[in-house]
């Protein structure tokens, strides 16, 4: 077994105050718009108790038969500046990663500078595992700014 190490940081600027960003992570309805936003997968358990302390849970099964299911404990919240969590990734039942997620929500003007930053221990998969997660967290966060933006989410590519 191998244990690779990877960090990645995505930014994006937003025509949204830090507030709204924030908004978008904060309510299980808000989140749902985005984090995971694919027609059709077929949601198994989805838990959320955005809170210090608080877990976090989505399960799905996709199109194509893999169940993938992420767990999270919420660490640090400071309300419109940012949250840190640590989550395990599983995909079928096996333990992908455990990563630590920093997102902080920075004020510019009229403006939201949003800052995600992963730092993951990828158990199976190394380097590409880390790419792939970089590439869906991607995926989600131009969602979220798609949405804020009043678009429409593309589909998972």
């Amino acid at each position: 077994m191998t244990l690779t190490h990877a960090t990645f940081t995505i930014e994006r600027v937003l025509t949204a105050s830090p507030a709204r960003v924030y908004a978008a992570y904060s309510s299980l309805e808000a989140k749902s718009a985005w984090f995971g936003a694919v027609a059709d997968i077929e949601t198994l358990d989805r838990d959320f108790d955005f809170r210090v302390g608080g877990k976090e849970r989505f399960r799905a099964r996709w199109p194509d038969g893999r169940v993938s299911d992420f767990q999270a404990v919420y660490h640090d919240i400071l309300e419109n500046q940012r949250i840190i969590l640590v989550y395990d990734m599983f995909q079928n039942g096996e333990k992908l990663s455990v990563s630590l997620q920093t997102l902080e929500f920075r004020a510019e003007g009229d403006r939201t500078r949003l800052i995600h930053t992963e730092q993951g221990a990828y158990l199976t998969g190394g380097l590409e595992a880390a790419k792939g997660r970089e590439h869906g967290t991607t995926w989600g966060i131009d969602n979220l700014v798609a949405l804020i933006e009043g678009r429409e989410p593309e589909p998972f590519a």
